[in-house]
Parts: structure tokens; C-alpha cells; sequence
């Protein structure tokens, strides 16, 4: 899989920094400067501000080369977080998990997948240049007015053709065979004209759409209940049904039917 996601990313450039390496999408970014790869895109920028929702990486909004982006730095979770927060293991430049997920963003973007744009993807390892070791970031294209599944829920109810567009835009990404290791109401988002994205796709990956193993396809979706559910025990006003629910999941069977 991780060839086939390769093969339709060559139009790319790679920038390499001592102990660093970035890929890039050249017609975003023409040419940038030494200190993107190295972990300095922050004091590159028109304009920096902090993401406090959300998943558990640190995340930007930035301003630079008259783009807007989401810069977001991978953290650990977990238990294996209290030791090792920001660091992870592979000897490979392409088995990163910020260079897998920019693979995966750029193939989608090819089929018309509602995701956002990747900018670049750098990996830096340490505590030498040729150490298993590394720390990763990815530069995404921000997408403009949009609000999260969990920032409308937290305020108003939607309607049965809202919650529609949301299972059918699951069932897209499915029918593609596109899995989401972290599908929760964070990561699905919604345009003032309606239009339903998935984004953060650290884990991501290509999978087997065969009707005997697409079990992972019915995990996904109980994944993102279960995240429903749990914002609905924690806010005194959360506004999701189980009703909601059930309109979710008819528009996503018409879709995988259709198919």
C-alpha cells in the first residue's frame, strides 16, 4: 500500500537540514527556507495561533507564503506519554508517521477525498543524524469556515439531512478504503455551505475493501459513536440522540449500497 500511495506523490521536493529531512509540495511552497525542516515553521510566520481543541497534539494556525495552515506536532498518548512525549522509532524516512500521513492526504486529494491539503511533512531525528529516533510535524492547508462535529453538537441541534452528509462523507472515505485510526467528533468537520471533511490522519492508512474483511469499517464507525457518547456524559447540554444516530448510519448503508 505504501507504494501505491508513493506513486502518485512525485511531484514532490525533499529538503534535507543536518539531522533533518522535510517533504514538500513544491507548487505551495516555491522555496522555502532551511529552518522549515528543523522544527522552526513558527518563527517563519505571518501570524501563530494556538489550537486548544481537539486531539492531543500540539497545533497551530499559521500565516506564511500566503498560505493559511495547521501545523500539528505529533505526541505520544497514553501511559508511554508520562516517559517519551514527543518521540518515536523508525530507521526509515518513509515508515514516519508524518511523512505516512502526508502520503495518504496527497493520495486522497487525488481521488477528490473532502480532506485538507498537505504542505509538508519533517521528520528530525536525534540525537545524530542516522539515529532510529525522531520527532515529526506535519503542515496541512487550513480549510476556511468550518466548525468541528463537537463544536455544533455543543450548541445546537442538526437536522436529519446534517447528519446525513456526515455518514455519507464516512462511507466516501470507506468505499475508497481509507481507514481513520482516530475517527471521533474532532475530527470531522463542517463548512458554512454544508460540506462535510475528515482530517488528522496520523495512523491512517489503505485498506482491503473486501466484503469478508471490512470489519474495520464497522469499528470506525463505532469509534466515532463511542466519542458522541462520551462527550454527551461530560456536557450538561450535548445535542445528540440516539435518533441522530440511526439518520447517520441510514445515509452511510444508501452510500455503501450505491457502491
Amino acid at each position: 500500500m505504501n507504494q501505491d500511495l508513493k506513486k502518485h506523490t512525485e511531484r514532490i521536493s525533499i529538503l534535507n537540514k543536518t539531522n533533518c529531512a522535510m517533504l514538500y509540495n513544491p507548487q505551495l511552497l516555491g522555496n522555502p527556507s532551511a529552518s522549515f525542516v528543523d522544527g522552526d515553521i513558527l518563527q517563519e510566520s505571518a501570524s501563530v495561533q494556538r489550537i486548544t481543541s481537539g486531539g492531543r497534539g500540539q497545533a497551530w494556525f499559521v500565516e506564511l507564503d500566503g498560505l493559511s495552515g495547521v501545523l500539528r506536532k505529533y505526541m505520544r498518548g497514553g501511559l508511554i506519554a508520562r516517559l517519551v512525549r514527543q518521540t518515536y522509532i523508525s530507521f526509515s524516512f518513509e515508515n514516519t508517521r508524518s511523512v505516512k500521513e502526508w502520503r495518504l492526504l496527497q493520495w486522497m486529494q487525488a481521488r477528490g477525498l473532502p480532506v485538507p491539503q498537505p504542505i509538508a511533512a519533517s521528520v528530525c531525528r536525534w540525537p545524530f543524524k542516522f539515529s532510529p529516533f525522531y520527532r515529526a510535524q506535519i503542515l496541512v492547508r487550513r480549510i476556511p469556515n468550518v466548525q468541528t462535529l463537537d463544536q455544533l453538537l455543543a450548541r445546537q441541534a442538526l437536522s436529519t439531512a446534517e447528519w446525513q452528509s456526515v455518514g455519507e462523507c464516512i462511507c466516501e472515505f470507506h468505499i475508497a478504503g481509507v481507514y481513520h485510526a482516530d475517527l471521533n467528533a474532532n475530527n470531522i468537520l463542517r463548512d458554512t455551505k454544508g460540506k462535510v471533511y475528515l482530517i488528522d490522519f496520523d495512523k491512517g492508512e489503505l485498506r482491503n475493501i473486501n466484503a469478508k474483511t471490512n470489519a474495520w469499517m464497522q469499528e470506525n464507525l463505532q469509534r466515532l459513536k463511542r466519542s458522541l457518547l462520551k462527550q454527551q456524559r461530560i456536557n450538561s447540554q450535548y445535542y445528540f440522540t440516539e435518533e441522530n444516530w440511526q439518520w447517520l448510519i441510514d445515509a452511510y448503508e444508501v452510500g455503501s449500497s450505491l457502491e
